[in-house]
This record gives structure tokens, sequence and C-alpha cells, in this order.
């Protein structure tokens, strides 16, 4: 059962990653756009992108990993590597959130977005993505 939850776990993850710099990538175009189609096309693209993919990954990336720790709670309750590479996690749901509001409200209008911080968004996300892989992957070391 551990193999399987462990691709599930990485496949959620993977989902989430994409779906997540997807919308920023999308979310920068759109801050860009002055077309009223073209705009309202965006922010579809935008919710479709959070909703049909990083949305249903972090469920399946969160549900995965909490399943992967309890069949063998009392090592990965004393990992170190575990514990750095969770607080990454919650900086990522973070982001999730920021970037779902951000694009939702950019959307209906309410603000407006300045395109380097969309772009300093894409760069956080994709950096805390290889801070969670180098957390994971020498696991031993930490």
């Amino acid at each position: 059962m551990v193999p399987w939850l462990l691709v599930v776990h990485v496949f959620g993850f993977t989902l989430w990653i994409c779906g997540l710099l997807m919308c920023s990538f999308v979310l920068l175009r759109h801050t860009r756009e002055t077309i009223p189609e073209a705009r309202a096309s965006l922010a579809g693209l935008e919710k479709l992108s959070l909703r049909a993919m990083a949305d249903p990954g972090a469920t399946l990336a969160i549900l995965a990993g909490v399943l992967l720790i309890t069949t063998n709670r009392p090592y990965f309750l004393h990992a170190g590597w575990l514990h750095i590479k969770l607080i990454f996690v919650l900086l990522l749901i973070s982001l999730h959130i920021v970037l779902g509001t951000r694009s939702k409200a950019l959307a209906s209008g309410r603000v407006t977005l300045d395109p380097g911080y969309v772009r300093f968004l894409f760069v956080v996300i994709l950096l805390v993505f290889l801070s969670i892989l180098v957390a994971t992957l020498p696991g031993e070391f930490f």
C-alpha cells in the first residue's frame, strides 16, 4: 500500500504545482490585457487551472502525505527533513490561497495587480517547490 500512496502523493504534488504555476502565468498575462473579452477568457482559464488542477492536486498530496505518515509514525514524527518539508508545505498552502484570492479579485474588477507582483508570486511558488524537493530527496541527511 505504501508504494501506491507514494505514487498518489507525488502525482498530487505535481498536479498542485502545475496548477499554481499555470494560474500565475495566466494571471500575469491577465494583468496586461485590456480587451474585456480576452480578460474574461483569461479569468476563466485561471479559475480552471486552480479548480481542476491545483485544488485536486493539493487534496491528493495532503491526504496521501498524511496517510504515508501514519504508516510509520515513529520514524516520520522524528524525521527532521519532514518538519522542514511541512514548513514549506504550509507556505505553499498560503501561496495557493493568495493566488486564488488575487485571481478572483482581478476577475471581478475589485483590484488591479502589478505584473511585477504576479511575477514575484510565480518565482516564490517555484522556489518553494524546489525547497520541498531539496528537503525531501536527501531525507537521510537531516
